[in-house]
């Protein structure tokens, strides 16, 4: 069947690309790169409205859609129908007097955390500032402040979503609080979400950082985290990772070929006390 994609076109205020056009690909580009997509065309859309579009047209036409932001979740390839990018959704604004930021679809958290810096704020977010916002707090948000401040997802105050119907409607605890309250943690399938609303919270310190072992002193480490944890002091949020590094240049020198532990330790407070704790 041949698609009226024209029609579709006609109706966007952003892009519609097709996979014969130069940069198709790179339009959904992931981090992991032995996920290939292969849609019958991407929607890089730049409003909520381009994006009830696509929805509206892929129920008339039966089609699958798809949402790629950042690339961090890509997991399975997409082989068919549409794929809507929203990394041009990235509008941020912040009222350090509510302390709440409205974030567009498309911002990295590095974007979130500037900004609210210069007002002494920061958000409950993830420890890459590369990852997206949405895509981070759709999945919960367990982070490196979640023993101080919680989950990311209990910052939020709301969402703009556009549903499989294609409307575009506000969740929140007065508005749809059945699909606020999914959202926060449901991860994908319950609507395209266009833009959110998060509670920022005070913040001027932080001492943070991670320290790192070799292979051969894995076992006794992670042992003596576990015991040290029991009694760790409760503004103290610690994490591990056992990693087997590939021997690619992009990684520092130290870290290339290794099979490493790291413990990451967080403080949301002075560095002297953040010290002691440590």
């Amino acid at each position: 069947m041949t698609l009226p994609l024209t029609d579709l076109a006609a109706q966007l205020s952003g892009r519609l690309m097709l996979p014969h056009e130069t940069g198709f690909a790179a339009q959904f580009a992931g981090y992991n790169t032995a996920i290939i997509h292969t849609p019958q065309a991407v929607v890089a859309a730049v409003n909520a409205g381009d994006v009830s579009a696509t929805m509206r047209f892929a129920n008339q036409h039966g089609l699958r859609v798809a949402i790629h932001a950042t690339g961090h979740g890509t997991f399975a390839p997409v082989t068919s129908g549409l794929l809507i990018t929203t990394g041009r959704l990235d509008h941020l604004k912040i009222d350090p007097t509510t302390r709440i930021a409205s974030i567009g679809a498309g911002v990295r958290w590095g974007a979130v955390i500037a900004a609210a810096a210069t007002h002494g704020l920061a958000p409950i977010s993830g420890s890459s500032a590369n990852v997206g916002v949405v895509g981070y707090l759709l999945g919960g948000g367990l982070g490196p402040l979640a023993r101080s401040h919680g989950f990311g997802s209990d910052h939020l105050l709301g969402f703009t979503v556009v549903t499989g119907t294609g409307d575009s409607v506000e969740a929140d605890a007065d508005h749809h609080p059945d699909l606020f309250w999914a959202l926060r943690g449901g991860k994908s399938g319950l609507g395209v979400v266009v833009a959110v609303r998060l509670r920022l919270i005070a913040l001027r310190h932080l001492y943070a950082g991670s320290l790192w072992f070799a292979a051969p002193h894995i076992d006794s480490v992670l042992r003596q985290w576990i015991d040290w944890t029991r009694h760790a002091d409760a503004q103290v949020t610690t994490s591990v990772a056992i990693i087997r590094f590939p021997q690619i240049d992009a990684l520092p020198e130290k870290l290339r070929g290794q099979h490493l532990l790291s413990l990451r330790f967080a403080y949301p407070g002075t560095t002297a006390h953040g010290q002691r704790l440590a």
